[in-house]
């Protein structure tokens, strides 16, 4: 099955604002009901572990990903205090407040756009992406794992959505969950219902974005050709998919090989 290049509803700068970001909180809301990334946190926490970074900044975070669970559970596994900072080219400031209120402050956010390929210096830290990585296209792809090299910073990229005819079967529950958990979705908004229920916006979005989703996601064959390409030298890199109740997780974690001290 060949990766496509078709851009997802709502990523286009057309889409509504707020729009996007019921689209997001519903997204993070049925993966993090689901626990889809719980598999990863033990081989996520060793390379955070390995690279003694005790600063994680999250791309494309859209609604926060997996965070408020993960962060605590990544947290145990270190002696010294994490913090997490969620940024997002889009970011839903609602989601990132709520986020930063139920951690007392460990996870934090940026509220200007960020790109993903372009980290402010003053925002170094361990990357990760969750669901995500899909939304570029090879060449962006590369860009964004360069510039974690050229900066010394690990990465870890996390994506529930794969080419295989069991999860895009999965695709179609999607607008189900919606129509189901949307009620339990805090803070409440009338808005989110209207979209949901009497104009169906929402469902439909994420079944169609989660169906592109799954076309153009990444292999790990793939993952491994973007390594290849890239200008780095003593780095160690991390690919395959990790099994979990519903469907496996593919990964891919880079970080030095010894300790950088800058």
């Amino acid at each position: 099955m060949t990766r496509i290049e078709v851009s997802e509803i709502h990523e286009q700068s057309w889409f509504p604002n707020t729009l996007r970001d019921y689209v997001t909180d519903g997204l993070q809301f049925i993966l993090s009901f689901g626990n889809i990334y719980r598999p990863i946190a033990l081989r996520l926490g060793k390379a955070i572990n390995a690279t003694g970074a005790n600063r994680l900044v999250d791309l494309c975070s859209g609604a926060g990903g997996p965070w408020l669970w993960l962060y605590r559970n990544l947290g145990a596994q270190k002696e010294a205090d994490l913090e997490v900072w969620l940024t997002d080219k889009y970011p839903n400031i609602t989601a990132f407040e709520r986020l930063q209120e139920a951690s007392h402050g460990r996870i934090r956010y940026c509220a200007e756009s960020i790109e993903a390929a372009r980290i402010p210096p003053q925002l170094n830290g361990f990357r990760t992406m969750f669901t995500s990585f899909h939304h570029f296209a090879p060449n962006e792809a590369a860009a964004i794992l360069q510039n974690a090299v050229d900066n010394r910073q690990g990465i870890g990229i996390f994506e529930a959505p794969r080419r295989r005819p069991l999860s895009i079967f999965l695709t179609v529950f999607m607008p189900l969950s919606a129509l189901l958990l949307t009620p339990f979705i805090r803070p409440f908004r009338l808005w989110r219902l209207v979209w949901t229920y009497l104009f169906p916006v929402i469902p439909f979005v994420l079944w169609f974005d989660g169906l592109l989703s799954c076309l153009r996601a990444y292999s790990p064959a793939e993952l491994s050709e973007l390594i290849s390409g890239l200008k780095t030298t003593g780095y160690k890199w991390e690919i395959g998919e990790e099994i979990g109740w519903l469907a496996p997780v593919t990964y891919m974690l880079g970080y030095p090989a010894q300790r950088d001290n800058r």
